[in-house]
This record gives C-alpha cells, structure tokens and sequence, in this order.
C-alpha cells in the first residue's frame, strides 16, 4: 500500500533529485547516479558501483530510455 507523499516531501525528493542531476537535464543518467553512489559508499571495495547502478535503473527507469527523470523517481517514492 503506497502513502501519498505531502507537498514537503514531493519538494524535498525534487531539491535531492536536482542535486544528483549535475548537469541540469531534468534527468539522472548513469554517471550521475554513479558519482552519487561513490560520493555515498566511497572507495568501499565490497560494493560493486556497476551493478548497484544496473540495478537502480532496472527498477526507477520505467520507460528503460536510459535516464531517471523526475516523474520516475517520485513515482517509486510515493
């Protein structure tokens, strides 16, 4: 059963998702939730970052174009 999210969350998950989208697209690529994750686990050699993120966009990339956007990712949060 999802929970609806109030406005403060929708706006605090939109100012993260803003964040982790460096370069302003509207959208999350694979390197950008990928410098997230090493800024997150750092150099910890027990987390393989290429199958972390594989497996991130397997379940936010709904439409599997290649990229998270917002719609996506607030979708899976609420």
């Amino acid at each position: 059963m999802k929970i609806p999210l109030n406005q403060n969350q929708i706006e605090d998950l939109r100012k993260f998702f803003q964040e982790v989208d460096q370069d302003h697209n509207g959208k999350i690529d694979k390197e950008e939730l990928k410098q997230l994750l090493e800024t997150i686990w750092g150099q910890n050699a027990e987390v393989d970052l290429t199958k972390a993120v594989q497996s991130t966009f397997d379940k936010c990339d709904l439409n599997k174009d290649g990229f998270i956007t917002f719609e996506e990712f607030i979708s899976l949060a609420s």
